[in-house]
């Protein structure tokens, strides 16, 4: 009995070294003008695909591909209040749905709050070779989108915890 509890302790103490681990391993970017994020070390900036104003991520295992699933953020000014969430969704949807006739893609839409208690907006647009999730996080007449594009579908969940996690994770200036 003495040996079982010793190797749950062990146990324990391995899993809890793991779990403070994995959230220590994030990095933070910061959009002038708009506010910062974080992102977590399994990511990477795509340099040759990043400007000032928008960075581009991708896995670090997918550093060299040249199609890689990625994630990119940047930031807008719209007519919208924050008060104004369903007339921006509205305004975003309409401009969505003629893309996605245009490529014969499917279009769904959904809002909810980040853990920062913001206004955020979802747009999936999914067609056969690819997957675009929009995240739309509301200010004040202006927005951050976090832009995830999916190609390859195995890996697609990993992909959406960590546009997820950018959202949730933003703060405005």
């Amino acid at each position: 009995m003495k040996k079982i509890l010793i190797a749950l302790g062990i146990l324990l103490l391995v899993t809890g070294c793991f779990l403070t681990t994995k959230k220590s391993e994030v990095k933070e970017f910061k959009l002038d003008g708009y506010g910062s994020f974080t992102i977590s070390d399994n990511y990477m900036i795509r340099e040759d695909h990043s400007t000032k104003d928008k960075p581009f991520f991708v896995d670090k295992k997918d550093e060299h591909s040249s199609r890689p699933n990625n994630i990119s953020v940047n930031g807008g000014t719209n007519y919208y209040s924050i008060d104004q969430v369903d007339s921006f969704k509205s305004a975003i949807f309409y401009q969505m749905a003629n893309q996605a006739k245009a490529y014969n893609a499917t279009l769904t839409s959904s809002g909810s709050t980040t853990t920062n208690g913001y206004p955020l907006l979802r747009f999936n647009l999914e067609g056969k070779d690819q997957k675009a999730i929009q995240y739309y996080i509301m200010g004040d007449h202006k927005y951050v989108m976090v832009y995830a594009t999916i190609f390859e579908f195995d890996d697609e969940e990993s992909v959406i915890e960590e546009a997820e996690y950018i959202a949730n994770s933003f703060i405005w200036e």
